[in-house]
């Protein structure tokens, strides 16, 4: 590319790294694809440190927590770090700044939660946490009303269709393609070697039948609902393990409540995720909404059946119950799909080969190339880059 003029684009997030949610992860892996086409500058709270060579890193020093103070801070900021750059093209993770932009990646769309006025009360949240929640959500729905107009942004990128969908519905008017997250099917495969280490160091025994809930923000995800679905299911044999970041008292006073205390393991926050998927039998995502839902990809990917609501991106994956099941997001129905699938190992090895071959076909080249698609398209053959204005 020497003597080449790049395009630059300024990429706009809370984050870019690895160790978040797909969000973060869809970035990073943008990064490491697109630097070496286009000039990347990346005005962010966080930026993994091997991405920060590759790009010209503007950091937006915000505090992580709460959540609505974060969003704020961040929004006028990088409102500012933005309009003080001179990019050729911006693109946000979602409606991030007051600024207008060429391009928005979005991984959940405020305006259709909004309108399915979704709660999930069955474990109540302390008084301070539902206040937080309902003022980053009002937050967001604002900013996404704001950035998603006619006019005010050219081009919507959804990671699902079903996202494309609510899209089209709720911000008519404005262009909407579809950009999928992708997986690392090198990293997220069966292992059988890590699944007898950690089954073993767990104390679980190969006779055990592992459910697996992967995620943050538990009310939502519906983590109670698995929880009581493993009372339900009366399957003594069936044990549930939840990794990642939640309230784990609240929720493990809930598990004694419903009697399966001793069944239910808590392993907080992980960076060899795939050791899990690798161990588990069956993967549940009892939720109230996603956009792409990358965990149940990645448990896929590692040949487990997937259990869910039906989702955007679940609904994709499964499609029919080759690979999963979609039900009612209600605990009788997750527990009568446990207990068929723990009686039934050739089933699920059946269905496991089926969700890995689907989910392998996602990967994070082919949704870098359907960005970059974009990217080429709103710069144009005769666009003047900001390169050569300068010379």
């Amino acid at each position: 590319m020497t003597g080449v003029t790049r395009p630059i684009v300024a990429l706009i997030a809370h984050g870019a790294h690895e160790s978040g949610g797909g969000m973060e992860r869809v970035f990073a892996e943008l990064i490491r694809r697109a630097h070496g086409e286009f000039r990347l500058i990346v005005i962010s709270r966080e930026l993994a440190p091997d991405l920060r060579p590759l790009v010209t890193w503007r950091r937006v020093r915000v505090p992580g927590r709460p959540v609505p103070l974060l969003f704020v801070l961040f929004y006028i900021l990088a409102g500012i770090r933005l309009a003080r750059t001179k990019p050729d093209l911006i693109h946000t993770l979602g409606a991030l700044v007051p600024n207008r932009a060429d391009l928005a990646s979005v991984h959940f769309c405020h305006a259709a939660f909004d309108a399915a006025n979704q709660r999930d009360v069955r474990v109540s949240k302390p008084v301070f946490r539902r206040i937080n929640t309902g003022l980053q959500r009002a937050l967001g729905l604002r900013a996404e009303r704001t950035s998603y107009r006619v006019g005010r942004i050219p081009v919507l990128a959804a990671v699902s269709e079903g996202v494309a969908r609510e899209l089209e519905h709720f911000y008519p008017g404005t262009r909407v393609f579809v950009t999928p997250n992708g997986i690392d099917a090198t990293r997220f495969r069966p292992d059988p070697v890590a699944r007898d280490e950690l089954r073993r160091s767990a104390g679980v025994s190969e006779e055990d039948v592992v459910a697996l809930f992967v995620g943050s923000d538990w009310d939502h995800k519906g983590l109670s609902i698995a929880i009581e679905a493993v009372a339900l299911s009366e399957t003594p044999s069936l044990k549930l393990w939840i990794v990642g970041l939640g309230d784990q008292d609240r929720f493990h006073a809930h598990a004694e409540r419903v009697g399966v205390g001793e069944r239910v393991r808590f392993f907080g926050v992980c960076s060899d995720m795939e050791r899990f998927y690798q161990a588990a039998d069956v993967f549940v995502l009892p939720s109230l909404y996603e956009s792409f839902s990358l965990v149940s990809f990645e448990a896929a990917a590692c040949g487990l059946p997937v259990l869910a609501t039906r989702v955007h991106g679940v609904d994709e994956l499964v499609a029919d119950a080759d690979c999963g099941l979609m039900m009612e997001r209600a605990p009788e129905a997750f527990a009568a799909a446990l207990a068929e699938l723990a009686s039934d190992p050739h089933r699920r090895a059946r269905m496991g080969t089926v969700a890995r071959r689907r989910a392998s076909a996602y990967t994070w080249q082919r949704s870098t190339d359907t960005v970059l698609a974009i990217y080429r398209e709103l710069l144009g053959p005769n666009r003047v880059l900001a390169g050569e204005r300068a010379a």
